[in-house]
């Protein structure tokens, strides 16, 4: 996945996510939600601390594609920047990639207990990478 991208303060804030359970990895410099017509939406009712469902829905024309639903990560904020969580372990994936047919929501299960254990109160956000797909070696990324 790529990862695109003060000292007492980002001190600050990795002793308090320690603290609270969580560790932080590098800040988080880059955008999300960059693709104008697919939207990936928390389903109402399905957070726990463990996990998340999201739907996906491709309301553009294009071939629209990601890998599996265990590729994901999380991300906190703090202070009004947002980090990368810092993985507990090592973790392996299969190379599915999904599909988004126009007009087709999909859910996906994300379940982080395993990478990042139970996330205490925060504000979190789940990233997953997109791309529309042209060609073997040919792609746009999201």
């Amino acid at each position: 996945m790529k990862k695109k991208g003060i000292a007492l303060i980002l001190a600050g804030c990795f002793l308090l996510l320690s603290a609270c359970g969580i560790k932080v990895g590098e800040r988080f410099d880059g955008e999300v939600n960059t693709w104008e017509g697919v939207t990936m939406t928390a389903v109402e009712g399905t957070a726990r601390p463990g996990g998340l469902t999201v739907q996906v829905l491709n309301s553009t024309s294009k071939e629209v594609d990601s890998g599996n639903s265990y590729d994901f990560a999380v991300q906190a904020e703090q202070n009004g920047a947002w980090y990368w969580l810092a993985e507990e372990g090592e973790r392996t994936n299969t190379a599915e990639a999904l599909i988004y047919l126009k007009d087709t929501p999909r859910e996906l299960e994300f379940n982080w207990a395993d990478r990042y254990g139970s996330l205490p109160k925060g504000h979190y956000r789940v990233v997953k990478d997109f791309f529309e797909y042209h060609g073997p070696g040919v792609s746009n990324d999201f």
